[in-house]
């Protein structure tokens, strides 16, 4: 995938294990510690949390990193975060956005074989 470089796939795809550890995307999101924090009380929802940062610190590092190189080198992200920035987010959540839309692309390429195709992209 272009802006992911040959170690830091390496190292994504150690973290990770076996793809057949996990049922469908939001659980690879959820061992990255990227989903978002859920927190709730009697009748408060809150609307603004931060990510959850439980499991793999490596892999959200790794992620982190990678993050800005794929937004730029593919347009389908780059739309994506320009998207976010739109609506009003940070760049920090805009980029965690894109993170879990980038662990739910590698989570259908291992899960199905498929090499990367940006065309595939919507």
């Amino acid at each position: 995938m272009p802006g992911i470089s040959h170690f830091s796939g390496t190292s994504i795809l150690g973290e990770l294990g076996d793809i057949g550890n996990y049922s469908k995307p939001s659980r690879i999101i959820k061992f990255a510690g990227v989903a978002p924090y859920h927190y709730e009380s009697s009748q408060y929802n809150a609307q603004h949390t931060a990510i959850t940062k439980k499991g793999s610190k490596y892999l959200r590092k790794t992620l982190y990193q990678v993050i800005l190189p794929v937004i730029n080198n593919n347009p389908v992200f780059k739309k994506y975060y320009r998207l976010k920035i739109s609506q009003g987010k940070g760049h920090r959540c805009a980029q965690g956005h894109c993170i879990r839309k980038l662990l739910r692309v590698i989570y259908h390429l291992l899960e199905t074989g498929q090499s990367f195709d940006p065309a595939l992209l919507r």
